[in-house]
């Protein structure tokens, strides 16, 4: 879900973020951050974890419903730093979020047995192949890619990022059509807590996988183009 778009700095406090959106602690641990902020600013957190407020300061201020800041470039520690962020969003939504919804709809299936059930598990099977095919050519070819463009490695140079964009399927909206089955066509049973469960866990993946999208598409597409033009300037 999206909250409030009032704006994140460096010199808020990093309790108060969290208490306005509960879904920064899975950002914070993404980064590695552990609670315990007492009364520290993010800029103070941020040094305190060797993390770029930057970096930090532009994913926090997307999932409080504010624009990418375009304020200049990002070095290279930081390129890599929004990349593991990526990959460990992949790990947090192949290991935790899509096991757990999986589990309601198999619970869903067993309270409530009917064939538009089966139809539900079968559109979240296919779903589910294609976004762990999705993470897969991110983690083992994309991303190894910027990163070997980043030390400028010679060992990717027949891969490009125009390949990844036609490979890069907004993954979110399938997500959208999943609960819109949920809510309009399947009659309520004795599963109204568990299928309660489903959607709110379909929504803050959908949520999530929109900013995951934003950040792929506004930051690392444009970031790798520049790379790649620079690196050809130089041939």
């Amino acid at each position: 879900m999206f909250y409030n778009n009032k704006n994140i700095y460096t010199s808020s406090k990093m309790v108060n973020i969290v208490l306005d959106n509960h879904f920064m602690i899975l950002v914070l641990e993404r980064f590695g951050m552990q609670l315990g902020f007492h009364d520290k600013t993010v800029g103070e957190f941020c040094y305190d974890f060797r993390i770029s407020s930057k970096v930090f300061l532009m994913i926090a201020n997307l999932h409080h419903n504010s624009p990418i800041q375009k304020n200049g470039n990002f070095s290279k520690p930081e390129i890599n730093l929004i990349l593991d962020y990526l990959k460990k969003s992949h790990d947090y939504y192949s290991e935790v979020l899509l096991f757990k919804i999986e589990e309601n709809i198999d619970k869903m299936i067993f309270s409530n047995n009917k064939p538009e059930m089966l139809m539900v598990k079968q559109f979240f099977n296919n779903y589910k192949a294609e976004v762990l095919h999705h993470f897969d050519y991110e983690n083992n070819i994309v991303f190894p890619y910027v990163k070997s463009l980043l030390k400028e490695d010679r060992f990717f140079n027949k891969f490009s990022i125009n390949e990844y964009k036609e490979h890069h399927d907004d993954i979110e909206e399938t997500l959208y059509e999943l609960r819109r089955l949920l809510i309009q066509h399947l009659p309520a049973n004795d599963d109204i807590d568990i299928r309660r469960k489903i959607l709110h866990d379909l929504s803050d993946l959908e949520s999530d996988l929109i900013i995951h999208t934003k950040i792929e598409n506004e930051i690392i597409i444009p970031l790798v183009n520049d790379l790649e033009n620079k690196k050809a300037l130089e041939k």
